[in-house]
């Protein structure tokens, strides 16, 4: 898909979303967090605008995303840059990224920048178009990347454990830990952990 066409589908689905007043105020993994942290400092992040630093590992890309702030709710522009960024880089696909995902991936920064480590979050796998993903060796056949539900992330300044730790803390989706190959898989699918 031309960047021109996503750009159209996106925005189009944006808006369908957007209702993203009709899209619940606070994701699955807000809700457990505010659930879980009431009283700690922590719950504050979903009231804050929710930016996030991702470094493309390959692209070498890096982009500071502003997603949403309180006053106006997810932003469309910060959405399209993110969909852009977490694109399937091979295939040259850009898809939807499901926004429990950046959630997510703002809610680790959030965690990390908080606990003293000043680094980006490195993608090194967002989506994945299916005959891709058929070609990775030990990808599951329906892997939440190809919908655009899942990352494999790592962090300069922690180690996997720590990263795969506090993933799992948020029990948002499916944490995967992956310590020989230095990334953490994160997903919006139901909870569960494995290692890799």
């Amino acid at each position: 898909m031309s960047r021109r066409g996503f750009l159209r589908q996106a925005g189009g689905a944006f808006l369908a979303l957007s209702g993203l007043s009709a899209l619940a105020d606070r994701s699955d993994a807000e809700v457990l967090a505010a659930r879980g942290l009431a009283g700690n400092p922590f719950a504050a992040i979903w009231e804050r605008p929710r930016e996030v630093v991702i470094h493309r590992q390959a692209t070498a890309e890096r982009h500071r995303i502003l997603l949403w702030h309180p006053q106006q709710g997810w932003l469309r522009d910060g959405y399209i840059e993110a969909c852009n960024l977490l694109r399937d880089v091979v295939a040259g696909e850009v898809r939807q990224i499901d926004l429990g995902l950046l959630n997510m991936l703002y809610a680790i920064q959030s965690w990390y920048l908080a606990n003293g480590v000043y680094e980006p979050l490195v993608v090194t796998s967002g989506y994945r178009n299916p005959a891709r993903n058929r070609g990775i060796e030990g990808a599951v056949k329906n892997s939440m990347h190809t919908y655009g539900k899942a990352a494999d992330v790592r962090v300069r300044g922690l180690t996997t454990t720590q990263l795969w730790q506090m993933s799992a803390a948020l029990r948002a989706g499916g944490v995967g830990y992956y310590p020989g190959k230095g990334f953490v898989h994160i997903d919006t699918g139901r909870i569960r952990y494995w290692q890799g």
